[in-house]
This record gives structure tokens, sequence and C-alpha cells, in this order.
């Protein structure tokens, strides 16, 4: 499935509130089931193919993964984060971005 910022954005939005609500941070097939309604009611000329349950959980699993990946970097000695422009990494910088991978 394509998905846009504003899909990931209420996907992640309303995962959170059901987290929030259930105080479960491990979602159940059937809130995936619910997301994968409640962007399909929202976007409807979405692109790509349909938002379903499956694509909903695969792609809370990217972003999830991308989110610990960052925390990770962010609390990596050697490394400078900003939120408004990401990991610096610059060439005098190059061992340290060895020893990370």
């Amino acid at each position: 499935a394509i998905w846009t910022s504003e899909e990931e954005g209420a996907l992640v939005e309303f995962l959170l509130s059901e987290f929030s609500a259930s105080g479960n941070e491990n979602p159940k097939e059937a809130t995936f089931k619910a997301a994968a309604t409640l962007l399909t009611e929202r976007f409807l000329n979405a692109s790509g193919a349909e938002k379903t349950s499956d694509a909903c959980r695969n792609k809370w699993q990217s972003l999830k993964s991308a989110y610990n990946a960052v925390l990770d970097i962010k609390n990596t000695s050697g490394f400078m984060w900003s939120d408004k422009f990401g990991v610096g990494i610059v060439r005098k910088n190059d061992d340290v971005w060895d020893r990370y991978v």
C-alpha cells in the first residue's frame, strides 16, 4: 500500500488513542481492523492498495522500528540530533557511524 503522511498520522493518532483508552500498547486484530475502517472512510481517494488490517499492522511495525532506531541514535554518544534536521553525520564522524553500524 502507498501511504501518505496524512494517512500515517491518522493511523498513529488512532492507535495512540486506543492505547490510552485500553492501557495496552500491543494492538489486537480488532484494533487494526478498526484502523483500516477509519482510513477507508477518511481517505476515500487513497492511492495504492487498500489499507487492510494487515497493511495497518505492517505500517505500525515499520513506523515503530523507525522510531526506535531514531531513539537509539539519539542516545548514542557521538551523534548529534535535531528534531528539525535529523541526525548529524559528517565526514569527520565516519568512525562514529562505522562503530554504530
